[in-house]
C-alpha cells in the first residue's frame, strides 16, 4: 500500500494535519492553493470554529515547509523516560500532566538537550534508548506576541536513577513515575501532543514484542 506524506501542527486543542488524500473521519477541509501554499491567516480563521482540521495538497512536504516558514521557528527537545518496572516519568506543569522537554541550546544536540531537560525538570538521570527520535511534535501558539512553531523531539529514554525532584521554580509540581492506569488517567489531563507521543512509545513497545 502506497504510504502517504502526511503532517501534523497542533495550534491549542486543534489538530492539523496535510494529506493528499481525503480524510476517511468527518474533519473540516482547507484546499492548499495552486502555488501549494496556505496562509497562516486562513489556518488561525479556520481554528476558530474547527478542531479536526485537514489541508488537502498534492505535495504535503511542499505545504508543510510553506506554513513553517511563515512562523518563527522555535527547537525543543523531550524525553521519554521509563523504569526497569516499565513506569513512565510524567510533570505536572500548569495544571497539566505533561513530560519533559524544554529549548534546544546553542550547540547542542536534540538527544542531548533531551537528556539535560530530564535531569533539570524531574531530577532523574536518563540514557537515550535507540539511534533515532522517537517522533517530533508541532505545536504553533502566539504566547509571546508572535506566532511561533515548536518543534519538538521526543527520544525514548531509560531512567539509571529513582528519586524524582520536581523544579519548582519552572511551575513543576510533581513528577511522578506512572504504571499504565495511571498513565491512562493522567492523559484526559493532557495535550495532544504528548497523548500522541505516549501513542508512539506504545507503539514502539508492542513493534519489540512482535
Amino acid at each position: 500500500m502506497e504510504q502517504h506524506i502526511q503532517h501534523t501542527i497542533h495550534i491549542g486543542t486543534a489538530e492539523i494535519a496535510i494529506s493528499d488524500i481525503e480524510p476517511d473521519t468527518p474533519r473540516a477541509i482547507i484546499v492548499a492553493e495552486d502555488n501549494l501554499s496556505v496562509s497562516r491567516a486562513k489556518i488561525i480563521k479556520k481554528v476558530e470554529t474547527d478542531k479536526y482540521i485537514t489541508i488537502l495538497s498534492p505535495d504535503p512536504e511542499a505545504t508543510f515547509q510553506s506554513i513553517r516558514e511563515q512562523f518563527v521557528a522555535v527547537q525543543a527537545a523531550g524525553g521519554v523516560v521509563t523504569n526497569e518496572r516499565g513506569e513512565l516519568l510524567m510533570i505536572r506543569l500548569r495544571e497539566r500532566w505533561d513530560l519533559p522537554k524544554g529549548h534546544i541550546e546553542a550547540g547542542e544536540s536534540s538527544s542531548s538537550a533531551a537528556i539535560r531537560e530530564v535531569r533539570e525538570e524531574t531530577g532523574i538521570d536518563a540514557e537515550i534508548i535507540g539511534k533515532e527520535p522517537l517522533i517530533t511534535t508541532w505545536h504553533a501558539y502566539d504566547t509571546y506576541g508572535r506566532w511561533e512553531l515548536k518543534s519538538t523531539i521526543w527520544w525514548a529514554m531509560r531512567a539509571t536513577t529513582e528519586q524524582t525532584a520536581a523544579q519548582a521554580e519552572e511551575g513543576i509540581t510533581e513528577a511522578l513515575w506512572c504504571d499504565a492506569e495511571l498513565v491512562e488517567r493522567n492523559l484526559e489531563d493532557s495535550y495532544h501532543t504528548i497523548k500522541k507521543v505516549v501513542a508512539a512509545l506504545a507503539h514502539k513497545q508492542i513493534r519489540k514484542m512482535l
